[in-house]
């Protein structure tokens, strides 16, 4: 990974700290985008004393905000001119039904908008780095989900449930990996998902119920290092070069679910993420 610049999204703790550690000992130059901005510039400093890399930067997101995205996408292609690997790795749960600023529930908001109107606005960055890769954190819990309702997004009509919740935007990370890999064909730049497994990781300890659970959980979780591998395989392994379009877990591919092949859903979250986050495809 000499000399490649990447992007990873969530990387001050758990699997993404953990993926922006290996590739950074791997010789690449690391742009870790973290929300706090105290925690993220230690977490660069602890890598780089690890590591030795110098080549390690932080920039800061609130995923929950299309300002805040819109604004790292801008500094993003202020600093740099290239850009070979993404990593949209940030994700969150939240236990109780409530609107971002921009009026849309925080599960869809973060773990869906927040990967597609980030890739969207460095896709022109992406291309021009081409051979290029991005690459979608997405996860098993994709496969509770039996029916699609891109029509109550904000749960009005429906009564909010935070697996539900997670579950659908895990889903919606796979269904645009597809349509955006199917959109880049001929480009040289590969979109592909995964599932880390069943990892230890802060996500969820927003608030006190999940915390109290959270060691009981850990118990059979297994570490950050291990659920940063097939992010870290996408990202640098020779074995993939020119695969795109599918999902992964423990380094291989894997079916999922066959809502996530529905074209006509497809382009229906394509359209609405379009509208609600006012991006467009380049």
């Amino acid at each position: 990974m000499e000399n490649k610049i990447v992007i990873v999204t969530g990387a001050n703790a758990g699997i993404g700290k953990a993926t922006a550690h290996k590739l950074a000992e791997m010789g690449a130059h690391v742009v870790m985008v973290c929300r706090n901005k105290k925690k993220g510039e230690k977490t660069l400093e602890e890598i780089q004393e690890k590591t030795n890399n110098k080549n390690l930067d932080s920039m800061i997101c609130d995923f929950a905000s299309l300002k805040s995205i819109n604004n790292l996408a801008k500094d993003f292609k202020k600093k740099y001119d290239h850009l070979d690997v993404l990593i949209n790795n940030h994700g969150a749960f939240f236990i109780r039904k409530s609107k971002t600023e921009d009026g849309i529930e925080p599960t869809f908001a973060v773990n869906h908008l927040g990967y597609f109107s980030l890739t969207l606005q460095l896709l022109d960055i992406i291309k021009a780095s081409s051979p290029s890769r991005i690459i979608n954190v997405a996860s098993s819990s994709h496969y509770r989900v039996k029916n699609v309702f891109l029509d109550d997004y904000n749960y009005v009509r429906r009564r909010y449930n935070m697996m539900n919740a997670y579950g659908e935007s895990k889903l919606y990370n796979i269904m645009f990996t597809f349509h955006l890999a199917e959109k880049l064909k001929g480009t040289q730049v590969s979109v592909n998902c995964l599932h880390p497994g069943f990892v230890k990781t802060n996500i969820g300890l927003n608030h006190f119920l999940l915390r109290l659970l959270s060691p009981l959980v850990k118990i059979k979780a297994m570490s950050p290092e291990e659920g940063a591998k097939t992010s870290i395989y996408l990202a640098s392994s020779s074995e993939i070069e020119g695969v795109s379009g599918k999902f992964f877990t423990k380094m291989k591919e894997k079916e999922p679910s066959k809502l996530a092949f529905e074209k006509n859903l497809q382009k229906e979250l394509w359209d609405l993420s379009l509208d609600l986050t006012n991006v467009s495809f380049l």
